[in-house]
């Protein structure tokens, strides 16, 4: 015994020198993720326990790729290297977003990609000034002192590989001494900053890893669930009562960071951005919702808003979208779907963003039409908010009852830098910076087009007067430069510790027409999650258990913030525990609510675009191709999207679209030949996956 530990001793004396070493990433990644050197020195003298903690877990990382490369310096530069550039994006993340990088974040990197080519500055003198003292540090340790082996033996990487899984499980598992516990550390997964501020980024990622992975909740079983739906009170059935036989449309909208920039005192704009919402909000039904989200994360928004859960219950920075639908979920969608509305879903983006696709098939939408089935008119970067409003409007001809549709827009997404759109008609004064005036103007210039979408469905649904609703609100507040910029510029906020940050910064404006009861009018003041129940009131269609739940809720508790502002706002929380068990229910649990369902809540006929894409006829300008360079085809059909294209055997060939009905295909080159040709309309997205195809038509072309 005495000999094995005298070997263990042996191979371990060389290696506590690591320890200084691992020092090192730990200060850089607490410099970068929280952007300045004093803010690091504070935590590291007042957080001693949790520099601690941090620095055993990088020591445990370095251990463990000491032992699976057997070289220390390389092993050093590759988990280093990795950690800094984990709290670089972490502190980038925080300044856009208020939020820092978090492991919920890798599983929706390809959502994240669209923004990266706005992102500017990164490398700043203060960023890379800490990058330089990081190569310049690690290099002297590791170079220019003799206190590292360089080569670690064969035998012992075993032994330095289970001791460093064992070091870093232990803070994972907080066992077998529950450390973690005795001193009060935890994850703040309802406030992410708070989070990495207190324990640091190391183990604020170690302890949000955990937490990503653990969806288990006490107290839940089927008899729970029927306990909470039997106490909740069951409004009487609407459909179909002879005293309310109206079904309107009910469109709802998500506009992409639409805000009233008007609410800054101290900007003057030369004209009103948005004169229609302004003119709504006077005349009816309007107010707040209290957002989930700052700058981004829109998914979460829809989220709320089409299922009545909440993100208060899931950790910040998380994709409910990416990480938490696996099944089914009862929305807004199919609620309306079992009353007879078709149920449509529009957004100007890909398919696959946000797991859009499935997404929308599991809430009970039969149609989803996105970017891939858009006409490409664009407004700066993005689809134009009036090509929105067109395809809304298409949609709701198309069926021949009444329709529920949801749509997000695009043409106002960050960034707002001047140059974003071709022209810009808005001028802002005011006693601040020029480049709060540039962002000011590009926000003005890209709600104005929200705006005008507005009041384009509006009017038209007005003109037509069919029974209708719409439902228009911001998903969140745009991103107005690096670490709230241009609102504490505009002295909208005196900074982050603004005593009405949270309402300011994530009250989000709401308005709701009708045509049908323009007596109405509310004052809103809501959750997201609210909005659902009160639109089915509203249209006066039946609800499920769960927005009878939320319409009583609501009444105690119309918004719910994060939870380290329940004290402030006098939430008591136990009050929701019932909601968060529905919620679990249905995203963790076995979905006892729904076992008494007759109807699917997904649509077997769930298809993309506004129809099946069909052809009925195929002409060529010629049937010989003798003494011809190319041929032209004339397509006709139904629901020809605009981006699809023609195939002839399988091959694309260049498209003209004309309208839904009529397309052309240009056959030249090596495709120009005699046989019997194969003809096929098709459509891709971005990661050139097929997501749509017609039937085939087949001609038969001669000559030569």
């Amino acid at each position: 015994m005495k000999q094995h530990i005298e070997r263990l001793l042996l191979v371990i004396r060389p290696r506590l020198p690591l320890l200084l070493l691992a020092l090192i990433p730990v200060l850089i990644m607490e410099i970068l993720s929280r952007g300045n050197y004093t803010e690091m020195l504070s935590w590291s003298f007042k957080h001693f326990l949790e520099l601690l903690f941090n620095e055993w877990i990088v020591f445990s990382l370095l251990l463990l790729f000491v032992a699976i490369i057997g070289r220390t310096r390389i092993a050093y530069w590759v988990i280093a290297g990795f950690l800094v550039i984990l709290a670089l994006i972490s502190g980038v993340k925080l300044k856009i977003l208020g939020v820092p990088l978090t492991p919920w974040d890798l599983v929706v990197a390809g959502e994240a990609s669209d923004m990266v080519k706005y992102l500017s500055n990164i490398l700043t003198f203060n960023v890379l000034s800490v990058i330089l003292l990081f190569l310049v540090g690690s290099y002297f340790i590791l170079y220019r002192t003799t206190m590292f082996i360089k080569k670690v033996a064969l035998k012992e990487r075993a032994i330095l590989a289970g001791i460093g899984l064992v070091m870093f499980l232990a803070v994972y598992t907080d066992l077998p001494l529950p450390v973690q516990k005795w001193f009060g550390i935890e994850a703040a997964v309802w406030n992410q900053v708070q989070n990495t501020q207190t324990n640091g980024y190391a183990l604020a990622t170690v302890l949000n890893t955990k937490e990503m992975f653990s969806n288990s909740q006490e107290g839940y079983d089927d008899k729970a669930i029927e306990a909470i739906v039997n106490a909740s009170p069951k409004p009487p059935i609407k459909v179909g009562d002879s005293t309310t036989p109206i079904k309107p449309n009910v469109i709802v909208i998500l506009s992409e960071s639409f805000w009233d920039p008007t609410l800054i005192s101290g900007a003057k704009f030369d004209k009103d951005p948005i004169p229609f919402f302004h003119k709504l909000q006077k005349s009816g039904t309007s107010g707040t919702m209290l957002s989930p989200q700052y700058g981004g994360g829109t998914a979460n928004v829809e989220f709320e808003v089409l299922t009545g859960n909440s993100m208060r219950f899931l950790p910040q920075g998380s994709i409910a979208y990416n990480q938490y639908i696996s099944n089914e979920v009862d929305s807004l969608a199919s609620i309306y779907a079992r009353q007879g509305y078709t149920s449509t879903a529009i957004s100007p983006f890909y398919n696959w963003y946000f797991n859009s696709n499935k997404i929308y098939q599991d809430f009970g939408f039969s149609k989803y039409i996105p970017i891939e089935y858009f006409k490409p008119t664009y407004s700066g970067p993005y689809i134009a908010d009036s090509e929105v409003a067109a395809n809304i409007i298409h949609a709701t001809e198309q069926s021949t009852g009444s329709d529920f549709v949801f749509a997000n827009t695009m043409e106002n997404h960050f960034h707002y830098f001047p140059g974003k759109f071709p022209k810009n008609t808005f001028n802002v004064t005011g006693n601040f910076s020029a480049s709060s005036v540039g962002m000011l103007e590009t926000l003005a210039q890209g709600i104005n087009g929200s705006d005008n979408m507005l009041k384009q469905l509006v009017e038209y649904y007005e003109k037509k007067g069919e029974p209708t609703i719409i439902a228009f609100w911001g998903d969140h507040l745009p991103a107005l430069g690096d670490d709230y910029a241009t609102y504490i510029d505009t002295k909208y906020i005196s900074g982050k510790d603004d005593p009405d940050f949270l309402k300011k910064m994530y009250s989000v404006p709401l308005v709701v027409w009708n045509n049908f009861d323009t007596e109405r009018k509310d004052n809103l003041n809501i959750s997201p999650s609210f909005l659902g129940p009160y639109l089915i009131e509203l249209s006066k269609q039946q609800g499920n258990y769960y927005t009878n739940f939320l319409t009583e809720l609501a009444k105690k508790y119309p918004v719910i913030p994060p939870k380290d502002h329940f004290a402030e706002m006098n939430i008591k929380e136990d009050d929701l525990k019932n909601y968060e068990t529905l919620q679990y229910d249905i995203l963790f649990g076995d979905r006892h609510a729904y076992k008494n369902y007759l109807t699917p809540i997904i649509d077997p006929k769930y298809m993309l675009g506004f129809g099946p894409i069909s052809l009925d006829k195929v002409e060529a300008d010629s049937q010989d191709i003798s003494g011809r360079t190319n041929l032209t085809l004339t397509v006709t059909g139904n629901n020809l999207p605009p981006l699809g294209y023609v195939t002839l055997n399988g091959k694309a060939i260049p498209t003209t679209w004309k309208d839904e009905h009529t397309c052309t295909g240009l056959v030249e080159g090596a495709l120009l030949k005699t046989g019997l040709w194969d003809i096929q309309v098709q459509v891709k997205d971005s990661k050139e996956t097929i997501v749509g195809k017609s039937n085939s038509v087949s001609i038969d072309i001669g000559g030569r």
